[in-house]
């Protein structure tokens, strides 16, 4: 029977390693917007298994909308949110996770090519190359980043009323116009539903404390 739960612990261990592996390094001059992400201090956050602590790199999701909120098309997305592919999870997956990513890739009016933008949980910083032949010069355009962490609570997002979720996915945005160049910081604006029932977000930071350290800073340079 131990040696059962070992095997178990092991394999589960090697799936979450697998999740926090380093994505490959891509070459931003070929893009003329790019997105760096920095990690803040709770970037990555501890889950106990059994009697181990593992570290782990949070779900992210970054995509594009228009000036009349069309979603565009997602620009980065975590392996295990992208597949729903979760350790372990209901049926229905972890729509929690990311749930206004979710919502907004169901509205886009062509194909939502993720498999070409997933990648694995980034353990470090985040380069993200911009290429979409979308985008027309002059026209303004929406940026958009969800990040959470599961299990992340705090003395008012609990076990209770948060279920694995724990504090809610948070939503930074920046807009930017095609073709002017431009440096900005994506600045959060508020959060996404705590149970994964809407695709709304939730303007404001209240009772949103370490959630705000994963990210350090979220920058988007247009040439």
């Amino acid at each position: 029977m131990k040696r059962m739960v070992y095997s178990l612990i092991l394999v589960i261990c090697i799936g979450i390693a697998a999740c926090n592996a380093e994505p490959e390094n891509i070459d931003l001059d070929q893009y003329d917007i790019t997105l760096s992400i920095q990690p803040g201090e709770h970037w990555q956050s501890t889950m106990k298994l059994f009697l181990f602590s593992i570290k782990k790199a949070p779900q992210l999701a970054v995509w594009i909308e228009d000036d009349n909120e069309n979603f565009i098309s997602t620009i980065f997305i975590t392996g295990r949110s992208a597949n729903n592919d979760w350790v372990s999870a209901p049926s229905e997956g972890r729509p929690e996770s990311l749930p206004v990513w979710n919502n907004k890739k169901k509205t886009a009016s062509s194909p939502d090519n993720i498999d070409a933008v997933s990648s694995a949980s980034p353990l470090g910083s985040v380069a993200v190359g911009i290429g979409n032949n979308l985008l027309i010069d002059g026209n303004d355009y929406n940026v958009y980043l969800e990040i959470n962490h599961s299990y992340d609570y705090n003395n008012f997002w609990t076990e209770n009323n948060s279920g694995v979720n724990g504090q809610p996915s948070l939503i930074y945005h920046a807009q930017f116009t095609h073709g002017a160049p431009d440096t900005l910081q994506l600045v959060p604006i508020g959060y996404g539903s705590v149970d994964g029932s809407s695709g709304n977000i939730f303007h404001g930071q209240d009772n949103i404390t370490t959630a705000l350290s994963i990210i350090k800073s979220a920058t988007l340079r247009v040439r």
